[in-house]
Formats: C-alpha cells, sequence, structure tokens
C-alpha cells in the first residue's frame, strides 16, 4: 500500500504548521535551496532552530547553496539579526538578493512564497503574510513551474545595496 503522505501535500495554517514543515524541508535538502519571499516573516525566517538547521546542514555539506530571493533589507534587517549574522558568516553558501524595480516578470505566483530544495520537495505559501499553504515533499510538474519563474526571478535580481554594505 502506498504512503499517502508521498501524494497529498501537507496542508499549511499558520506559524507552527509552517516551522515544522520547513525544518523538514531543509533537513532534507542535499544540494540546493531556491527561496522566493514577497515578504519576511522574523518569527519564521529568524527562528534560531531554522537558522541552525541551515548552520548544520551547510557545515556538513559544504558545496549545499541557498538561493533567497528577499525584498529589500531595510524593510526586514533589524527585525531578523540572527539571519543577517548568518548571513555574514556563509556568503558562499547563503545568497541573497533582491528583486530589481521595474525588472519583475508581473506573475501572480509572486504575491506568493516558495521554497524547493533540490528540484524534489516544494514549500508554498499562497499567503505569506498568515503562513497559509502546502508542503509537498514529492511535488508534481508544479514544481518545475516554480522552478523556472525563480530562475527567471534571480535572474532580474541583485545584491542588496543595504546588505553589501555589511559585506554580504
Amino acid at each position: 500500500m502506498a504512503d499517502d503522505n508521498l501524494l497529498n501535500p501537507d496542508s499549511l495554517d499558520g506559524l507552527d504548521d509552517s516551522r515544522r514543515a520547513l525544518l523538514e524541508l531543509l533537513n532534507g535538502m542535499r544540494r540546493t535551496l531556491h527561496l522566493y519571499t514577497p515578504v519576511v516573516r522574523p518569527d519564521l525566517y529568524d527562528d534560531p532552530e531554522v537558522l541552525d538547521v541551515i548552520r548544520a546542514r551547510v557545515v556538513d555539506q559544504p558545496k549545499l547553496r541557498l538561493h533567497l530571493v528577499l525584498p529589500p533589507a531595510r524593510e526586514w534587517r533589524n527585525d531578523c539579526p540572527r539571519l543577517v549574522r548568518l548571513a555574514e558568516r556563509l556568503t558562499s553558501a547563503l545568497l541573497l538578493r533582491t528583486p530589481i524595480r521595474g525588472e519583475m516578470p508581473q506573475r501572480p505566483e509572486l504575491s506568493q512564497a516558495f521554497a524547493i530544495a533540490d528540484e524534489q520537495a516544494l514549500l508554498r505559501f499562497r499567503d505569506p503574510r498568515r503562513l497559509l499553504g502546502n508542503y509537498e515533499p514529492h511535488p508534481g510538474e508544479r514544481m518545475k513551474e516554480l522552478l523556472e519563474l525563480f530562475q527567471t526571478v534571480w535572474s532580474h535580481a541583485e545584491p542588496d545595496p543595504d546588505l553589501r554594505r555589511l559585506g554580504i
């Protein structure tokens, strides 16, 4: 009998579900993480356990790369000091960019947040402010579309000028 969890996405409703799913995604990644979010929730992205897992994964897997497209740092850096410090320490593994104004594609998906680990697992927030979404450990075609969108967004993003002043 097939495991239903392999086929059905986990519904996420709020911080606890989202934190659990993000930790599972991070613990399972081996090579790459692609994360896009239009809003940085400090209670999720500056969570000590989440950042400890990222740090441990990079130490265990030195070739691991995390590509994050976040809003301008001035909007979140004061609320996420641990994330800023981690980015300062892991400059070759944790790559942060911010969208270039006026160069982003106009797609409804860009009002959502998503993270793709190793092109095999998908965490998606249809409402990133309230952390409502789904976690799919084994997603289908939709993940490939989002990965292509991420690559487009990444190519229209740049290192954040505010973080560059900090050496990130």
